[in-house]
């Protein structure tokens, strides 16, 4: 895939949140650095990283949310505010495999735990 400097800054930027944020947040926060920035550039950019799989695109609280750590992770959504927060915990290989329908194969999930976060309990 090529690299725009437009493209660039909207992975390094999701690089070094943890914020998980929506096309519209990085719009906001990027276009006083990039004045042609648009919100669409912005949309086209985050959804081409994430076919490529340099992202993971997130549906949570009826938007779409972006996060550049690709390791195998959970996420815990706010009910409330619906920031998304990350969460690192194994999953046992046998329950994965144990809850598959017969005769599939399971090489990727997401898991997604939803409630209250600390700000807003």
């Amino acid at each position: 895939m090529n690299f725009s400097r437009q493209r660039e800054c909207i992975l390094n930027y999701l690089k070094n949140t943890t914020a998980h944020p929506t096309a519209e947040e990085i719009y906001q926060d990027l276009k006083s650095e990039l004045p042609n920035l648009s919100l669409a550039t912005v949309y086209r950019n985050c959804n081409k990283l994430a076919d490529a799989g340099e992202l993971i695109r997130l549906e949570a609280g009826g938007k779409t949310h972006f996060d550049a750590d690709i390791s195998d992770h959970q996420h815990f959504v706010c009910n409330t505010c619906g920031k998304v927060h990350d969460m690192f915990f194994k999953l046992p290989e046998s329950l994965i495999k144990k809850n598959a329908p017969d005769g599939f194969v399971t090489d990727t999930y997401k898991l997604f735990f939803y409630g209250a976060c600390n700000q807003c309990k």
